[in-house]
């Protein structure tokens, strides 16, 4: 088969049939420079354009084990996990707003190492994560969180209590997002919130149709890839309401170029050439049209 031909799945997001392929070529494995041995394809909904692997390799067990952890992380431990992810967590909560966490009960669903719970535990009333790898458990207890290997054990005592939750980078790792986001609605209460980010589809470098970026952006750990637009859609079928889809992005102007010059990462401020307002009107733009590397979402559960 071959880019462009079609083939059929029962879409979670709307029920089509018809799949039509979007990418085949290898996928990133692990961290940059990781890919597969093989080809894999990604494929599309012709109904609503909700996107997935062909072939799901990775499953919970997976997700469970140091493997994973290995993979994507050069140290497994958890502060190796927050050495390498404190950083992300601060543009998270000034997205959200400390006052979403005053006196809340929130739940971190797939915390990983709990960096974002360590910034929320000082306004929040009582903290929770959900986090399959059990390697960070006993951190994360011994730092003041709550902690869970599932949501059917989360369930047993939280179910209909938690006041605020936040999902980053998780649904496209699940292999049944309508499931995962059912969960949480059974764990929020009625008014309950639940902020999601997943990378974007729609990313700029997706866009502009540039291989390398295909290659590092399509990956064996993610599942599925969402839109702005399929993910608003999947939410409102889980039964959320007051359904508010933004973007957020990360980077600076010059790692689009170095992306589009050399095919590869570069992070942050690698080419000198821009100041401060031009990457934050940079990351301003591409927020509003909806080109950013991640989708911001704000969904509730109904009253």
């Amino acid at each position: 088969m071959t880019v462009g031909e079609t083939k059929d799945f029962t879409c979670l997001n709307c029920g089509d049939s018809a799949h039509q392929r979007i990418y085949r070529g290898k996928i990133r494995s692990g961290e940059h420079g990781h890919f597969t041995k093989d080809e894999q394809s990604v494929f599309a909904c012709e109904g609503c354009g909700l996107a997935r692997l062909e072939v799901f390799e990775a499953d919970l067990a997976y997700y469970e084990s140091e493997a994973y952890r290995e993979d994507y992380n050069a140290d497994v431990s958890a502060k190796g996990y927050l050495d390498a992810h404190a950083a992300e967590q601060p543009p998270r909560l000034d997205r959200i707003g400390s006052s979403a966490f005053e006196n809340k009960t929130v739940l971190d669903f797939g915390c990983g190492g709990g960096a974002f719970l360590d910034l929320v535990k000082p306004y929040a009333q009582v903290t929770i994560g959900i986090e399959p790898f059990s390697g960070f458990h006993a951190s994360l207890r011994s730092r003041g969180h709550q902690v869970f290997g599932g949501d059917a054990e989360a369930l047993k005592e939280w179910h209909g209590k938690v006041d605020v939750m936040v999902s980053f980078g998780v649904i496209e790792h699940t292999e049944d997002p309508a499931g995962y986001l059912t969960a949480a609605m059974n764990l929020l209460r009625p008014g309950g919130v639940l902020y999601i980010e997943t990378d974007n589809l729609d990313d700029i470098l997706m866009k502009a149709g540039v291989p390398e970026f295909e290659q590092f952006f399509y990956r064996t750990a993610h599942l599925w890839y969402f839109t702005g637009d399929t993910l608003a859609k999947l939410c409102r079928k889980i039964g959320f309401q007051d359904i508010a889809v933004g973007h957020r992005h990360n980077f600076d102007v010059s790692n689009t170029m170095m992306w589009l010059r050399d095919g590869r990462p570069t992070g942050y401020g690698a080419l000198p050439l821009f100041d401060d307002l031009a990457d934050q009107s940079w990351k301003d733009m591409i927020e509003r049209l909806g080109y950013a590397d991640l989708i911001h979402a704000k969904v509730v559960k109904p009253s």
